[in-house]
């Protein structure tokens, strides 16, 4: 079995939030930098736990406060001749823009990887939701003040992540992104999607269906997508989910043969707006052969008085 693959950044000494883009951080208070260190490496620890492995990214400088939220940091894809390629992000918010860079250092130098930029607004992960094991891609794009990935980007990008895809909009009041009332669980060749069929725009459940098949369809309510259902992260069997999961979606998953596992995120998801999903990028196709040991989270010394050595 492949070993799945997350590029995370861990928040730095000093984080703060700065930007409050989202519907969670602009009713936040201040935040504790070192409670968010401590649960950032123990959802790293819950992925290594859980079969999966973790890429660290430096966190960079202090104005780069959202890295840590990774799903956005851009998409791992291989090009036609099979080199290794990761499409940089063109992020939205002014705060965000600097990432690019590093996240370009970082997979350049460290990685020794080719990367690609894009033209359009597009925060990747955010809004690539991933079903088929990776093979079918919804990619989506917002319709309102807090929009963020702009439609033009499925041109650009959606060809080089799958053969399969669609586009679906939604409304961006108060999801921003798909992420956060989209998502896909398997296990073996059993799927459900689970949807807030309330965040689409009109007529796009009707073709979010159409494109799932014969796949089942677990339909949440607004305020169970507020609480990041669709944010939940599967690693293998092992379902990585925030402290708000619902009891319709945490059956559901649990049906298909999955075991949740609640991650508790006081600081990154409650105040920051980020669960499990939000706080990873799934580096689809990449082998772990393929990663250096000095970035990969399971080969720090257990012995190190800081867990985030690595960064």
């Amino acid at each position: 079995m492949t070993t799945p693959i997350y590029l995370m950044s861990p928040p730095r000494p000093d984080w703060a939030l700065r930007g409050r883009a989202n519907f969670k951080s602009r009713a936040a208070g201040g935040v504790d930098a070192v409670a968010a260190r401590r649960e950032w490496s123990q959802l790293a620890d819950a992925i290594v736990e859980a079969g999966g492995e973790v890429v660290v990214l430096p966190p960079g400088g202090a104005e780069l406060t959202g890295l840590i939220y990774t799903a956005e940091a851009g998409e791992f894809c291989r090009d036609d001749e099979g080199n290794s390629t990761f499409i940089l992000p063109n992020m939205a918010a002014e705060h965000r823009r600097g990432e690019a860079e590093h996240i370009a250092w970082f997979v350049e130098d460290e990685l020794e990887m080719k990367t690609r930029r894009v033209e359009s607004v597009w925060e990747a992960q955010g809004d690539a939701i991933r079903a088929e094991d990776g093979k079918s891609v919804v990619h989506t794009y917002g319709v309102g003040p807090d929009r963020r990935t702009e439609d033009g980007a499925y041109g650009e990008v959606a060809h080089l992540l799958s053969e399969r895809h669609i586009q679906i909009a939604f409304e961006a009041d108060p999801w921003f992104h798909g992420n956060t009332f989209l998502q896909f669980f398997q296990k073996d060749d059993q799927s459900i999607m689970v949807v807030c069929p309330e965040a689409l725009r009109d007529g796009e459940f009707e073709r979010l269906r159409q494109f799932a098949g014969e796949m089942p369809v677990v339909e949440i309510t607004a305020e169970e997508s507020r609480g990041y259902d669709t944010n939940a992260l599967q690693v293998g069997t092992t379902v990585l989910a925030p402290q708000t999961f619902s009891k319709t979606t945490r059956r559901a998953v649990e049906q298909l043969g999955l075991e949740v596992r609640i991650i508790h995120l006081g600081e990154l998801f409650s105040k920051g707006g980020g669960a499990p999903v939000c706080l990873t990028n799934r580096m689809w196709g990449l082998e772990v052969s393929e990663v250096p040991e000095t970035v990969r989270w399971s080969m720090r010394s257990a012995t190190q008085n800081d867990p985030l050595a690595l960064e």
